[in-house]
Order: C-alpha cells, then sequence, then structure tokens
C-alpha cells in the first residue's frame, strides 16, 4: 500500500462532512475533496496519518485558507499532528477544535510506549490523565507542559 495521501469522506449530511485522512501529508498532498464538499462544518479524522512533513505542513497551511469561514474538528490526532500544531502557528485556525488524540504513555510491563487516544476534556489544568491497563497505571511519556500546550492554542 502507497503513503500517497488518501482521502476518505465517511459522513456527509446537510452542512457537515467527515473525512478520514490516510498516510503522509506531503508536497504532494491535495485536499481537494474536502475543499469541494462545501460545508459550513468540517470533522477530519487523522487517525490513519503516518506522517506530515515541513512541504506537507505548508500545503496544510495553505488548503486552511479556503476552509477559513468553516467549523472545524480534528479529532484521533496522532502524534505526529499534535507535533506539528504545537510548533506550526497556523496549524489550527481560530475556528478549530481538537476532539481527540493520541498521547504517548509508557507500560513497565510491556516495557513500551503506548498511544493511548485520549479526548481534549480529559485533560485537566495540562496533567495527563491517569490510564491504567492491565491493572498497570501507565506513566505519561512526554513532558505535559510542552505536549498539552496545543489545548491553549486557537489559531
Amino acid at each position: 500500500m502507497s503513503d500517497k495521501l488518501v482521502i476518505n469522506i465517511t459522513k456527509n449530511e446537510a452542512d457537515l462532512a467527515e473525512f478520514l485522512l490516510q498516510g503522509q501529508i506531503d508536497e504532494d498532498s491535495t485536499f481537494e475533496e474536502i475543499l469541494s464538499s462545501k460545508k459550513s462544518t468540517i470533522i477530519i479524522d487523522f487517525n490513519k496519518v503516518t506522517l506530515i512533513n515541513s512541504c506537507g505542513v505548508r500545503e496544510w497551511i495553505n488548503f486552511l485558507e479556503g476552509v477559513k469561514d468553516c467549523s472545524i474538528t480534528y479529532k484521533n490526532c496522532p502524534q505526529v499532528v499534535i507535533e506539528q500544531i504545537n510548533m506550526v502557528h497556523g496549524f489550527i485556525l481560530p475556528n478549530t477544535s481538537i476532539e481527540s488524540f493520541y498521547a504517548p504513555y509508557y507500560s513497565e510491563k510491556a516495557d513500551d510506549v503506548l498511544k493511548v487516544l485520549l479526548l481534549s476534556s480529559q485533560v485537566v489544568d495540562g496533567k495527563a490523565p491517569k490510564i491504567e491497563q492491565d491493572g498497570e497505571e501507565l506513566e505519561f511519556d512526554a513532558i505535559e507542559a510542552q505536549y498539552f500546550q496545543f489545548l491553549k492554542q486557537k489559531g
């Protein structure tokens, strides 16, 4: 399977459309499927995004110009997307909310870092929520103030 970005519409209602992004966001990425939907509410599911490079960030910011009057929700944001949101001004617009995202948690039993899906509402006062798996309390594996910085942003 190619890592070229594929965009599938997963919900299409009167004024709302939801899109699943799959693959890499890079210099070859286009977002015509989203732009041509002409919806006022757009939900973007990043669950299957594997990479976003600097050229992809540029393409994404250019794309956002075309939807700046829409209400936008990001969901299932992987760590690669969260890192870009935290580093790049303009990766989210003032009309954007982040519903859910993956966060790194360390499991001592597995001796591995697990990606745990969190709702933005679970992060209170910039603190990682307590997560248990198989009776083990997992340890948040990043610096909270840096990783959760995006929750304070509005474009």
